[in-house]
């Protein structure tokens, strides 16, 4: 609701703008103008969902296989987050060894695994965190490659289909008896809310349903309409569809809308957490988009 104000007092919007011209991509069409290198390409995704309720057995898991030199074998790392190519902050996670040559080769990778790598327990492991993995290759002739030496032209290219890093998210099953119960009405405590309705320690209710929850009353408005959020039963992933949540009188504001966007939406029931990033807006007008996040009483 603050934000309403902020909307109101600031009004400007700054565009960056940037551009590359054909000369600056001169060059960039094949890796062989760089000398004969290596990479794996992505042959299939098998799973790259970590389940937080089955840690001890759960796995991710793709396919890949050689080009240029001769691989000898790949050491997979990890690091928590997106991709970089400091790797002084992957951790080593294991080594597989290549030993058919252009053959198909499977990397799995145990959530205990990434854990052991990371130096912490396995339930250290963050619901809703992205954790990506590193495929270093170390040639028969003793060279290694991976993200840290090849050029960000030709790891991003789709044309190469390079699988040089892949990401996996920790992610939890919907199970609604986990958090209260179907048709029973739970009380979530607010940890974060960036649009500012409330304060880190108010509360909330929740009722839990099959499918989903309903927050009768989502945000202090006046009147307060129900908000639905459809929780996906397999992975926790969360989606708010574009819902009338109520008026702000006071602001002038009649009513007002808000849909969940982006990948930052889950409701993980093993840990009774709900995250939720959530644009605000009436019509063309459009306050902003917030995170809202809460934890079970």
């Amino acid at each position: 609701m603050k934000r309403i104000l902020s909307f109101i007092l600031i009004s400007a919007v700054v565009a960056n703008l940037s551009s590359c011209r054909k000369k600056d991509l001169a060059g960039i069409s094949s890796y062989e103008q760089l000398g004969v290198g290596a990479y794996v390409t992505l042959v299939k995704t098998t799973n790259l969902i970590i389940d937080y309720a089955n840690l001890n057995t759960t796995s991710v898991s793709i396919t890949v296989k050689e080009y240029g030199k001769p691989v000898d074998k790949i050491k997979i790392y990890v690091t928590p987050g997106a991709a970089n190519a400091n790797k002084a902050t992957w951790k080593l996670v294991k080594e597989v060894p290549y030993t058919t040559p252009n053959a198909d080769v499977v990397l799995n990778v145990k959530a205990t695994e990434i854990a052991a790598a990371l130096g912490i327990a396995p339930t250290a492991l963050v619901t809703g965190q992205t954790y990506t993995l590193y495929n270093s290759l170390v040639t028969k002739d003793g060279g290694v490659w991976d993200l840290s030496n090849t050029l960000g032209e030709y790891s991003g290219n789709p044309n190469y289909n390079m699988a040089l890093t892949w990401s996996s998210v920790v992610v939890c099953p919907y199970i609604p008896a986990a958090i209260g119960g179907v048709g029973n009405t739970v009380k979530f405590k607010v940890l974060q809310d960036d649009w500012a309705d409330y304060s880190p320690g108010d509360l909330v209710d929740v009722t839990i349903g099959a499918n989903g929850v309903t927050f009768p009353a989502m945000w202090l408005t006046s009147p307060a309409r129900p908000v639905f959020v459809a929780v996906a039963a397999a992975t926790g992933a969360a989606t708010v569809a574009d819902q009338n949540y109520g008026d702000y009188p006071s602001y002038g504001i009649y009513n007002i809308f808000n849909k969940s966007v982006g990948t930052n939406n889950w409701l993980f029931s093993c840990v009774g957490t709900i995250t939720l990033t959530l644009n605000h807006h009436v019509g063309t007008s459009n306050y902003g988009t917030y995170l809202f996040r809460l934890v079970k009483v």
